[in-house]
């Protein structure tokens, strides 16, 4: 193919974090790049406007009404998650709320940016269980800081973040970019209490401003992070979009791309997309990456068949779609015995880890047990209502309510399970034809063993914070971190992507993101997958583009 037929060096379907880092890294290299969005773009505004005027409005604590009081876009060509658009066959569901629109899901995000630790590397040979990488955490360490910067992360410097209270954890060369957040009245009056039972608080790294940064200002403490920083004070994908198509990438936003076709010698040689009108279009590059993130990558690599590749692109280890990971958890509604104002600063900020590492991992999972910093007041008013509180009891038990009620979360690490997958719809399809995704969700013994232990630690936590324990559910919350589905490793016959996250099976195709991760760890994906990203990046300008 001829220099002159090619629409751009490098198309990149998919305009959220990852491929809004990548797509930046590359036009600031004089490299001519094409971003392909399903969605459409969104402003700050309208997305606030509606927030404002909706009845419900979603938070960390309200998962259920998310779908009603979703304040992003549901279009026939690209269908809301918060609805029916995923299909659910599985014992499990798997309902995650990823966006589809320019920018990404790290609109709505908690913002939690953590580093994976060393051991969550080697899963495998270290405790039997899972997949190793074939890196480790070494490698990824300069990419984690560049990350940070990249992202804007705040956090605590020297803090042991193995949750055992010692020395500082993992290694790092580089501070973090920004101070931590302050703390609040809970999170000190917790840290009192907890300590004495062995709990070491842990302050998480996150992507909201303490200092001006970039163009976003400082945190305001607006506690609704979810779903959108009213401020922009909170990074989102749409920053690094901005400054992509500042440094000439062209951005296609409603184009819904259904099919990538290879050649005779497996180079990928075009995608196609759809436009809300039905109407289809091609694009040529010489490389693409698939930044799509863990549902829809897999979910387009496996429809795009021919007879070639009769099981899909990418496909000849039979693992794409497979592997599909997510931080599972339970919860416990707690009231304390003393006024604690929850809801002041970010929805979260204080973790416990005391169970992120160790030879335990042979029998039970990591896991993380945040406090959600919310008050879902509208709930509590509602509740009350329909039991026929009224008048100044009504506002008496709202405020002993709003002062003292308290949510715990858990996310535990899962397992690369391969029955666990994604795969197109074989009787649904979207509003332009095109097969929605079905997902095959599942959990085993080792994650049971993990809320088993969960559930002693929430028993431990009333104890020694004195107060009344109103509910502990066990029921498989969704946490909202896609992993897995186009699995990093050496071997094709067992995985998707090497480790430069170049597809085995075709030399110019790479996939971006957290869908490549081997392990789970239990801590939030979204730094991970951009560490590796500007380390795909890096490859692209030094092996690849040149």
């Amino acid at each position: 193919m001829s220099e002159q037929q090619y629409d751009a060096d490098v198309i990149i379907i998919g305009s959220g974090v990852m491929g809004g880092v990548i797509a930046t890294q590359l036009a600031k290299a004089g490299k001519s790049v094409i971003i392909l969005e399903a969605g459409p773009r969104v402003t700050r505004a309208e997305i606030l406007e509606r927030y404002r005027s909706s009845p419900f409005k979603m938070s960390l604590t309200n998962m259920k009404l998310q779908g009603v009081g979703s304040p992003y876009p549901d279009l026939p060509h690209v269908p809301s998650t918060y609805g029916d658009y995923l299909q659910q066959s599985g014992p499990v569901k798997y309902p995650t709320k990823y966006l589809r629109v320019v920018g990404g899901t790290t609109w709505h995000f908690g913002s939690a940016l953590w580093r994976m630790i060393p051991n969550d590397f080697k899963l495998q040979s270290l405790y039997g269980r899972g997949r190793d990488w074939p890196f480790g955490y070494d490698e990824l360490e300069p990419w984690y800081g560049k990350a940070e910067h990249e992202l804007g992360v705040s956090g605590v410097d020297g803090q042991d973040e193995s949750g055992q209270g010692g020395k500082a954890w993992p290694p790092r060369s580089t501070p973090f970019p920004m101070p931590g957040l302050p703390t609040s009245y809970l999170f000190e009056r917790l840290t009192e209490k907890l300590l004495k039972g062995g709990y070491n608080p842990v302050l998480e790294p996150n992507g909201r401003a303490t200092r001006p940064y970039g163009r976003r200002p400082v945190c305001a403490g607006n506690n609704n992070c979810n779903p959108v920083c009213p401020i922009a004070a909170k990074y989102d994908g749409s920053q690094h979009i901005d400054e992509a198509e500042r440094l000439g990438v062209k951005l296609l936003d409603n184009s819904v791309v259904y099919r990538i076709e290879a050649d005779d010698s497996g180079a990928i040689s075009s995608i196609w997309y759809r436009k809300p009108d039905g109407s289809n279009h091609q694009l040529k590059a010489k490389t693409f990456v698939l930044a799509a993130y863990g549902i829809e990558s897999p979910k387009l690599l496996l429809m795009s068949t021919s007879d070639k590749y009769p099981n899909g692109i990418a496909n000849s280890s039979d693992q794409v779609g497979r592997n599909l990971m997510g931080h599972t958890g339970i919860s416990m509604n707690f009231m304390m015995n003393e006024d604690v104002w929850p809801g002041e600063g970010p929805t979260e900020l204080l973790v416990y880890l005391n169970n992120r590492d160790g030879e335990f991992r042979k029998r039970f999972p990591s896991y993380k047990i945040k406090v959600r910093n919310t008050v879902p007041t509208a709930d509590y008013t509602a509740s009350l209502i329909a039991k026929g509180v009224l008048g100044t009891e009504l506002d008496r038990q709202i405020r002993l309510l709003s002062a003292r009620s308290l949510n715990f979360a858990i996310d535990f690490e899962t397992l690369p399970l391969p029955e666990n997958r994604v795969v197109p719809s074989k009787t649904k399809t979207d509003a332009i034809g095109i097969p929605v995704p079905d997902i095959y969700y599942s959990v085993n013994d080792y994650w049971e063993a993990g809320k088993d232990e969960g559930v002693k630690d929430f028993h431990q936590f009333a104890e020694l914070l004195g107060g009344e324990i109103l509910k502990i559910d066990t029921k498989y919350q969704d946490r909202q971190h896609i992993m897995g589905t186009t699995i990093m490793g050496d071997d094709p016959r067992t995985s998707v992507v090497n480790a430069d996250c170049r597809t085995h099976d075709h030399p110019n195709l790479f996939i971006a993101g957290t869908s490549v991760m081997p392990s789970s760890s239990c801590m939030n994906p979204t730094l991970t997958g951009a560490a590796l990203s500007l380390r795909l990046a890096h490859h692209l300008l030094t092996q690849v583009l040149v």
